[in-house]
């Protein structure tokens, strides 16, 4: 018997109802919510769910393979 805990394993799903939710963050996690805030780590928060928002909607979901993803972002030009 398989118990499935999740995307990332951690237990059971969350209530989709929640207004607020606990986690420990391990180093690597606080390091890329403060980048993504600029050293702001509730900006980091926001920052990381309007980025995925983005990527849903472009067609990414949470089973797909992270190696096939290319992401091409294009560079200013400059005068």
């Amino acid at each position: 018997m398989v118990i499935q805990m999740g995307v990332y394993g951690l237990g059971r799903p969350a209530d989709p109802n929640v207004k607020h939710f606990q986690r420990k963050l391990g180093p690597a996690e606080r390091a890329t919510l403060l980048a993504a805030g600029d050293g702001d780590m509730s900006a980091g928060f926001l920052e990381i769910i309007d980025t995925y928002r983005l990527f849903y909607n472009l067609g990414l979901r949470p089973d797909t393979p992270r190696e096939g993803i290319v992401l091409v972002i294009p560079q200013a030009a400059t005068n």
